[in-house]
């Protein structure tokens, strides 16, 4: 697809913020948007791997176009959807900088390969892909020999170990182990604590030589349940994955939760890669995010409505029926 000529009047400053599952990318773009400068037009683009979009509801704001594509990762596709989303972040929001947040499940090299097509050269500006580490991870054989973890680590610029205000000085050193032995080395390595990412570091180069991607990685099949935004809410999907299994459900804004009841509901979702919401709470909206390390519970904006999407290593998904109905036992009266 060739950008529509005369959207933008030279090349915006883009980049790729990766990671696996968990790894804090929305809590660092978050911190870059709410540090950019005033009169600054900041696009994110967000790839999540199910079809509701938790990460559009809670970093929209004033001067930041949120345009997310649902449902899988944007290197299993033909580029279209990210090209569609691309040309019409550019030409609606025309912003002066843009952020790509693919899913934790995908693989980034080959998104990389179609930003730097012939017809983006004049549009976009391809600086630095950040991948987010939790360093925790790396006492996990299975995280380390996963395809997707090493396709994203080949494709950082920066390689950032996140949460580093809660390693241990054992998981420090396993980092720097980590960092040491790459092959090529990474030219910048960091540590950071509390997703407070430096602006300054969107800045630094970007890679010119193409990056290898495996063929083992095949596009998943995926089911014909609509996208969360073809219908109303309340609305409700499961589907099984090669890659996990995977629930999502949006109800309407104007439901209620009973707070401390909800969260036991949530607490109790066991062996979760992920279990991320936001909700409308008699106490205040909250953001929840839960991963295998770490739970988040934090005070949120009010939005358009409340969603949740759970996360499952393959073929170990719950009952989501018996799941929803917990949930929905948690709904507060009329």
């Amino acid at each position: 697809m060739q950008p529509v000529p005369g959207i933008v009047a030279a090349a915006v400053p883009l980049n790729l913020v990766t990671g696996f599952l968990g790894a804090g990318k929305t809590t660092a773009i978050r911190h870059l948007l709410e540090h950019k400068q005033p009169g600054e037009r900041w696009a994110v683009l967000v790839n999540e791997f199910g079809k509701v979009g938790i990460d559009q509801a809670v970093l929209g704001g004033e001067d930041i176009a949120i345009k997310e594509v649902p449902g899988g990762c944007l290197c299993c596709t033909n580029h279209l959807p990210l090209q569609v989303a691309l040309s019409q972040l550019l030409s609606r929001a025309k912003p002066t900088r843009v952020i790509i947040e693919p899913t934790g499940l995908g693989h980034p090299a080959r998104v990389l390969d179609a930003l730097r097509e012939p017809h983006w050269r004049a549009a976009l500006d391809v600086r630095a892909t950040l991948t987010l580490v939790d360093a925790r991870e790396l006492a996990d054989a299975r995280v380390l020999a996963h395809e997707t973890f090493r396709a994203q680590i080949e494709a950082a610029d920066v390689l950032v170990f996140s949460k580093a205000d809660v390693l241990s000085e054992a998981d420090r050193e396993r980092a720097r182990e980590f960092a040491l032995g790459l092959v090529p080395p990474k030219a910048y390595a960091h540590f950071l604590s509390a997703g407070a990412l430096p602006r300054e570091w969107l800045d630094l180069p970007a890679r010119q030589q193409p990056l290898r991607r495996s063929l083992l990685h095949k596009p998943p099949v995926f089911s014909a349940a609509p996208a969360a935004t073809d219908i109303e809410p309340p609305f409700h999907y499961s589907e099984s994955l090669p890659e996990a299994d995977i629930a999502g459900w949006v109800f309407p804004r104007d439901w209620i939760f009973v707070h401390d009841a909800l969260l036991t509901v949530l607490f109790g979702v066991q062996q979760a890669l992920r279990v991320k919401g936001v909700f409308h709470t008699e106490k205040g909206w909250i953001f929840f995010n839960a991963t295998r390390h770490e739970t988040a519970i934090n005070s949120e904006s009010s939005r358009s409505d409340s969603r949740l999407e759970v996360i499952m290593p393959t073929a170990q998904a719950p009952d989501w029926l018996e799941l929803e109905a917990a949930l929905l036992a948690t709904r507060q009266s009329a």
